[in-house]
């Protein structure tokens, strides 16, 4: 049984006082809160801890000293710094489900319209003082896959039947979904981006998607074709992805991760023609969008349910 009395958590984030705040607010019974802004303020009670709300490249670097560790609440989605096999797995770590969708939604769209609305082409144009416009295009009956549909993906897919855009997914599981008009499995893969003109990758960073979109992949696009990557830098063969834009394979690219991070400036993708660089900013983690995530999980931690958002440190996920 969980001693309720000997419950301390640790906060670990450049927004801990925040974090701290929103935590203290919910009135959880018996908990002892700590925020520390860096890891070496977290150190000297980081042994004394049974629980950490932390990022995952912070939390990397306190784990082996939190002997008492019981549980751990990611801030981020992507926990992938965690699950190496250097890594202690003698924990509970549960992860954010539900929260970035709208965010990394409002990201993705705003690279479409500006491809679809040709604001690049504008932007250029004003600064020779040019009085011409490209011709716009229109999402409606555009075609949209999302590689990962899980809530991000379902999220992005939403968006697009505002726009009445054609909804395609790539899943694994092939689970149907109501805002998918189409989902494919991994065997169709040059099928389901062979007639996309806007192909998003949303997809989680394990041994199978690993340079999942390959030079194969890339050749079975339209050559008008954008790809949008906001999963994980390793679903992208980034040499074969330079190769296919220099030659017009297809027609761009906006990527916001990258295999190496940060991105290293000798990097060819800098100054690759058609492929726009963001610093893995599509969505940025908010306290007030995490704290609630903590406190419902707190509750089921003191009452001994399962927690949400579990990850299973083999599945990755």
């Amino acid at each position: 049984m969980i001693d309720q009395q000997k419950n301390r958590l640790l906060i670990l984030s450049s927004n801990a006082t925040k974090y701290a705040k929103l935590i203290a607010e919910a009135g959880l019974p018996a908990l002892k809160i700590t925020p520390a802004v860096s890891v070496a303020k977290a150190m000297s009670i980081a042994d004394q801890s049974n629980i950490l709300l932390a990022p995952p490249d912070l939390a990397y670097e306190i784990l082996p000293t939190m002997t008492k560790l019981q549980w751990m609440q990611s801030t981020w989605a992507g926990v992938n710094k965690l699950l190496g096999e250097e890594c202690r797995k003698d924990y509970l770590l549960t992860g954010v489900k539900g929260v970035f969708g709208s965010i990394m939604s409002e990201y993705v769209f705003c690279y479409i319209l500006m491809h679809a609305r040709k604001a690049f082409q504008c932007l250029e144009l004003q600064k020779d003082r040019e009085w011409k416009m490209p011709m716009p295009g229109l999402l409606r009956c555009k075609k949209i896959g999302i590689m990962g549909v899980g809530s991000i993906g379902i999220a992005i897919a939403r968006t697009a039947k505002h726009f009445n855009m054609t909804t395609y997914g790539y899943s694994t599981s092939g689970t149907p979904a109501p805002e998918i008009d189409q989902m494919f499995n991994p065997d169709k893969i040059l099928s389901f981006v062979g007639e996309l003109d806007y192909l998003v990758t949303v997809l989680p960073q394990t041994l199978d998607t690993n340079h999942l979109i390959n030079r194969a992949v890339l050749k079975a696009m339209k050559t008008d074709a954008l790809l949008i990557n906001v999963g994980r830098g390793n679903v992208l063969d980034e040499n074969a992805l330079i190769e296919a834009l220099i030659s017009e394979e297809i027609g761009g690219a906006v990527l916001d991760v990258f295999q190496q991070e940060p991105l290293p400036q000798s990097h060819p993708l800098w100054s690759t023609k058609g492929a726009i660089i963001t610093s893995h900013k599509s969505a940025l983690t908010y306290p007030e969008d995490i704290a609630p995530l903590f406190i419902n999980n707190y509750k089921r931690f003191v009452a001994r349910k399962e927690l949400q958002f579990k990850i299973d440190f083999d599945r990755g996920y």
